[in-house]
């Protein structure tokens, strides 16, 4: 067997989101080993991420039987109808199916990142930050107080993170980050979302990721204790102060 059938042979036991993600770290110089199955769970990879050691496992979302009816309805009739019952739930399948992967390598030894890749097809395809932010902490909830007496106005209570968390404090404290590995053009250039996990026990270095150009790092913004609130995306010292003066500039 020669060294390029070897190669094919290699691709061919690969999935297409272990390739995408070897196809990236290629791209952008970062230091990676597929870590070899054994009789456990093992992770998929290990990679070096902001000068750390930090193991990968990738999972891959592929078409329910509802969305393939989708894209066949949308092609023969030309209308189609979908939607999600319950937000993120997707998401919370996959953090779970991750959960014997990474614990096994990185809990309490170093960052561990659950890697989504998306391999549906348009327009099914996609996976929105709101869908891992609901997932991660939990559906976004609005307290109604109902008054005793009738005519009374209802009152809105607390705006919160409620229930369908998967990261707790003590719940999956070894998955540093969600991340997503996408495109950016029809030519097929990949960049990296990482969703970070505020429970991680072995956080990832923010500050040396903020700023890459392959990849973008968000975090839940500043709170009070459970307060619902969307991502924020880490951003260096010097991208603030330009998107500053681009504000400064517009109020003029």
């Amino acid at each position: 067997m020669t060294a390029a059938t070897d190669f094919k042979c290699i691709l061919h036991d690969m999935t297409i989101s272990e390739q995408q993600f070897e196809r990236f770290c290629n791209t952008y110089g970062l230091p990676f080993k597929r870590l070899t199955p054994d009789i456990h769970k093992t992770p998929d990879y290990e990679v070096v991420l902001g000068g750390q050691r930090t193991i990968v496992e990738i999972k891959e979302l592929t078409s329910n039987d509802e969305e393939v009816k989708v894209v066949r309805d949308l092609r023969e009739k030309r209308s189609a109808s979908w939607g999600s019952a319950k937000v993120g739930n997707r998401i919370r399948y996959k953090i779970d199916d991750s959960k014997r992967q990474l614990e096994r390598l990185a809990a309490g030894k170093c960052p561990g990142i659950l890697l989504l890749y998306d391999t549906r097809p348009i327009p099914v395809r996609g996976i929105s930050p709101y869908e891992i932010l609901v997932a991660m902490y939990g559906f976004e909830t609005v307290d109604l107080h109902v008054p005793e007496k009738m005519g009374e106005p209802v009152r809105f209570g607390k705006h919160r993170f409620g229930k369908g968390k998967k990261l707790r404090q003590d719940c999956h404290t070894f998955i540093s980050a969600v991340g997503v590995l996408r495109e950016t053009n029809p030519e097929g250039s990949l960049h990296l979302d990482l969703y970070d996990n505020v429970f991680a026990d072995s956080p990832l270095s923010l500050e040396q990721l903020a700023g890459r150009e392959d990849i973008s790092v968000f975090t839940v913004a500043p709170g009070d204790g459970n307060e619902f609130r969307g991502w924020a995306k880490l951003v260096t010292e010097e991208e603030y102060q330009k998107a500053k003066k681009s504000i400064d500039a517009d109020n003029q």
